[in-house]
């Protein structure tokens, strides 16, 4: 198959599944993965619907180019169960905690709903978290109202931010789109953006769940500045200039390795 075959191909993929996997493609076109990656580069250059993200891509519909909820499901799951260890080493026996609808803190939820030796109180706007913990007796789940948002199984809107600001927490642990020296935290979505500073703003401490892609991006809605935030969990190592920003905002930056890695380091020590 000629490369323009290929290309007008897996756009016709897109517009009939609304994501991609460079893995399956690859597969589907019997060529290597560097070319699908190449193939997915200039598809999303030449077309504004189209995003690329690690592993594949995806087609938005609408102004919002968050991938859809499935889609962020099936990203980056390998380095996401990393950060959500590390965020549930930190949970306690007796906390009040603050989850939002990040797959991210999913996959800590998913952690939270098999230790029957933690008793907790867990506040969130997340219906898969709900889902999730719904039948734990150990937890005790207040859920958030407010307007679903379907690209993000959350709820949000006024009513979600008045019932947070109600409410305290020991803990926050949430994500965002995007995290900037200059701009701090941001995120895709105006109403999201709302509710994770209100749950940041009302939790003695916090936590914020992001992949190393996030670093350097920024998105038009401003959830907090560096300094609103205790701690930064992230699955790679950061280049230069993030650690002595941290350092001067008084962030803790946390690195969680894959096993391999962080014994490869200890090696090299």
């Amino acid at each position: 198959m000629l490369a323009i075959d290929r290309y007008h191909a897996i756009k016709e993929i897109l517009s009939k599944r609304e994501s991609v996997s460079v893995a399956e493609l690859g597969r589907a076109f019997g060529v290597s993965d560097e070319t699908i990656r190449r193939d997915l580069d200039k598809l999303s250059q030449t077309e504004k619907s189209v995003v690329r993200v690690h592993g594949g891509a995806y087609m938005v519909k609408t102004f919002d180019k968050e991938a859809p909820f499935a889609v962020r499901q099936t990203l980056l799951v390998e380095q996401k169960e990393r950060i959500a260890a590390r965020a549930f080493s930190l949970v306690e026996d007796g906390d009040m905690l603050m989850l939002d609808s990040s797959t991210t803190t999913l996959h800590l939820a998913h952690m939270l709903r098999d230790a029957a030796d933690k008793k907790l109180v867990i506040i969130t706007n997340a219906l898969g978290v709900v889902q999730s913990l719904a039948d734990c007796a150990h937890i005790r789940l207040i859920c958030v109202g407010g307007v679903l948002r379907q690209t993000s199984h959350s709820f949000v809107g006024y009513t979600a931010t008045d019932i947070l600001r109600e409410y305290r927490a020991n803990k926050a642990f949430v994500s965002c789109s995007g995290i900037h020296d200059r701009f701090g935290v941001t995120d895709n979505s105006e109403e999201e953006a709302q509710v994770r500073r209100a749950m940041l703003q009302n939790s003695e401490k916090r936590f914020l769940l992001i992949d190393s892609e996030k670093f350097g991006r920024y998105r038009a809605n401003r959830i907090v500045e560096l300094s609103e935030v205790d701690e930064i969990i992230t699955d790679e190592p950061l280049k230069k200039g993030w650690n002595g920003l941290f350092a001067k905002e008084k962030v803790r930056l946390v690195v969680c390795l894959p096993p391999s890695a962080a014994t490869a380091e200890r090696g090299a020590l």
